[in-house]
């Protein structure tokens, strides 16, 4: 797959499936996650999950004949891209685990407005005023769902939020990594740090017994996370970063769908129409730039 990031249609098109891919599945990894803090500690919920995910992605590693390249780990922007992955991942969690799972992903929607900007500002990369329409329509729909001055706003929400800004930041500056540097490599890094950052707590906090079945969950949490882990990494590769990232609007019907399900939480009006909104948005942005290239 050619990861050299230019504005062409192809190149935004490519990076919109992967992260539309990446955000259906790190959605089902979130209900899973979910179900398995109900009977554990937070950080041990982190530590079971990171501790597979880092080995799966790790034999993706050793499957592509990389082993060579996990030097690259402990250079400096990857690094520091695993660092704001950590906080970004520790914040949104520790919310979510306190949260309706459809509020605490559409807090997390207003990611691609966060990361349009930092882009602009620390990529200098030019954005067209349909991208910015539809991106703002898309924040505007997240503020529907989460309604920053109503009753459901808490200590949790803001956590939430600060998670957003985290998770922006880190996937604007993936695109600093080298192209020399292999998406799985930068994905074992991220899931390194988050397994060993949660097993140091939670070796300070005590382990506790786990069952079978949340065993289960969390493993099979930790295949869809690192899947969504290199996924994520590629689109931010591929196509212009404010074209890219609406995609994550994605992963509200999803979401939605599945807090229902499991949890029996159904959205209000007002929420379904700001989920309609962001669904729009996205869709929008990848019809503007298949016409601006064909115009």
């Amino acid at each position: 797959m050619d990861t050299t990031p230019h504005a062409g249609w192809r190149a935004n098109r490519r990076g919109a499936l992967a992260m539309s891919a990446a955000m259906a599945l790190v959605t089902v990894n979130d209900s899973m996650i979910k179900l398995a803090s109900q009977s554990l500690p937070a950080a041990q919920t982190i530590a079971i999950r990171g501790l597979f995910a880092t080995v799966w992605v790790l034999l993706v590693v050793l499957a592509a004949r990389q082993t060579t390249q996990l030097r690259h780990c402990v250079e400096l922007r990857t690094v520091g891209r695993a660092a704001l992955d950590v906080g970004g991942t520790f914040s949104y969690l520790y919310a979510l685990f306190h949260m309706p799972l459809a509020d605490a992903v559409a807090i997390n929607m207003g990611a691609p407005l966060i990361m349009m900007l930092f882009a602009m500002v620390f990529l200098g990369e030019q954005v067209r005023w349909q991208r910015l329409a539809a991106v703002l329509a898309g924040f505007a729909g997240m503020l529907l769902v989460v309604r920053p001055g109503g009753g459901n706003f808490s200590g949790w929400t803001a956590l939430c939020l600060l998670a957003t800004v985290l998770n922006a930041a880190r996937d604007v500056y993936t695109r600093r990594i080298p192209l020399r540097v292999p998406s799985v490599i930068v994905s074992f890094a991220a899931a390194g740090a988050i397994m060993l950052t949660a097993v140091t707590i939670t070796t300070l906090q005590g382990w506790q017994p786990i069952s079978p079945a949340g065993l289960l969950l969390l493993a099979g949490a930790s295949a869809f996370l690192a899947a969504s882990y290199f996924l994520t990494i590629v689109a931010m590769r591929l196509g212009d970063i404010s074209a890219v990232s609406g995609f994550r609007y994605s992963a509200l019907p999803a979401a939605a769908l599945l807090g229902w399900l499991i949890w029996g939480y159904l959205p209000d009006a007002i929420s379904c129409t700001g989920m309609g909104v962001l669904a729009v948005a996205g869709l929008y942005l990848l019809r503007h730039e298949r016409a601006a290239v064909s115009g």
